[in-house]
């Protein structure tokens, strides 16, 4: 079941940001948009197979800017909300 879940903040770098995941996949999506409703950066996240799982890493997020212009990568732990 793809899940989708809107979040205002209070951030100085984002004014609301929309979590969008895949319940069976574990896979999903965050947007970030400034207070007039642009994309600031977005983060996707995939989670790998059972078999390439390494202790506690369990996927990877990737951080684009609002250019789609890769920012970084960090891992997913198991048992942790990535989003």
């Amino acid at each position: 079941m793809i899940r989708q879940k809107r979040i205002e903040s209070s951030s100085p770098s984002f004014a609301v940001s929309i979590l969008t995941w895949d319940d069976e996949t574990g896979d999903g999506e965050r947007i970030e948009y400034d207070a007039d409703g642009n994309a600031v950066r977005r983060a996707v996240v995939r989670r790998f197979p059972r078999e390439r799982w390494e202790g506690d890493v369990v996927g990877e997020m990737t951080w684009f800017d609002a250019d789609d212009r890769e920012l970084g990568r960090t891992p997913v732990l198991l048992g942790r909300s990535p989003l």
